[in-house]
């Protein structure tokens, strides 16, 4: 997240489980095409371990060490908290949508 800089002093974190690597892997390339308009906003977009929140109980039962990686991480930051608001709500919308096409084509 080097791109967020002080003078954008509101901030959010939003982790999404996911079950598999792939998953987490495709959503972060649907949602990271379009930029944000104007510098008001960043948004950046990673994959992490589920190892992270030092539970292995969410890995039980799969094989693939590829698969702890499933956790899509999106961090936000905002010049004012209005923008933070309508950044994430935006996302979260796009999220579902993302989710129910995965789930008609799987």
């Amino acid at each position: 997240m080097s791109e967020l800089h002080s003078d954008r002093p509101y901030k959010c974190k939003v982790d999404i489980a996911l079950p598999s690597s792939i998953y987490a892997k495709h959503l972060r390339d649907v949602l990271s095409v379009d930029g944000e308009l104007g510098n008001k906003i960043v948004k950046s977009f990673s994959v992490v371990s589920t190892m992270e929140y030092g539970d292995d109980d969410d890995n039980v039962g799969y094989d693939d060490d590829d698969d702890v990686l499933r956790i899509l991480r999106i961090e936000f930051a905002a010049v004012d908290a209005k923008m933070l608001r309508v950044a994430v709500s935006t996302t979260y919308d796009m999220i579902t949508v993302a989710l129910k096409c995965f789930q008609e084509f799987t």
